[in-house]
């Protein structure tokens, strides 16, 4: 009895040393910061992306914050180890779009992870894409 009594015991354990293990790896975090900030109005808009097919289509999770200061620092919780790209904008009329002039050029500052710049538009998922595993501080200049 005392041998299955150690038994049961070792292997609960192992089970509990594995959730702890199974809780560190999740608990890494994404800290954006955010600089380049010239107005402190409105919202800074958000977006994370998983995919190229999703890409500034439909992001896997998108939020906004109000700008409270010209450097931002927003910790993002809650994202599993992955390969990620972001893009954000100030939206400083809080109307919810990238306002652009009459060709499209947008007249509200916004910035993408890598600081990766596009030609005629956003760049690629692969520019912007990063690996997140571990604790990160990732920073964005809004251009």
């Amino acid at each position: 009895m005392k041998n299955q009594s150690r038994k049961s015991t070792g292997f609960l354990g192992s089970i509990g040393l594995l959730l702890l293990i199974s809780q560190a790896i999740s608990a890494q975090s994404l800290t954006l910061e955010v600089q380049g900030i010239e107005k402190v109005k409105g919202n800074l808009r958000v977006g994370i992306f998983n995919s190229k097919e999703t890409f500034m289509k439909k992001p896997l999770a998108g939020f906004g914050v109000p700008v409270k200061d010209k450097v931002m620092i927003i910790p993002c919780k809650g994202l599993p180890a992955g390969s990620y790209a972001i893009s954000m904008f100030q939206d400083e009329n809080s109307d919810g779009v990238l306002n652009t002039e009459s060709y499209g050029r947008p007249i509200e500052k916004y910035g993408f992870s890598n600081d990766a710049t596009g030609v005629m538009g956003p760049p690629s998922y692969e520019k912007c894409c990063f690996t997140f595993a571990k604790d990160t501080t990732l920073v964005v200049h809004l251009k």
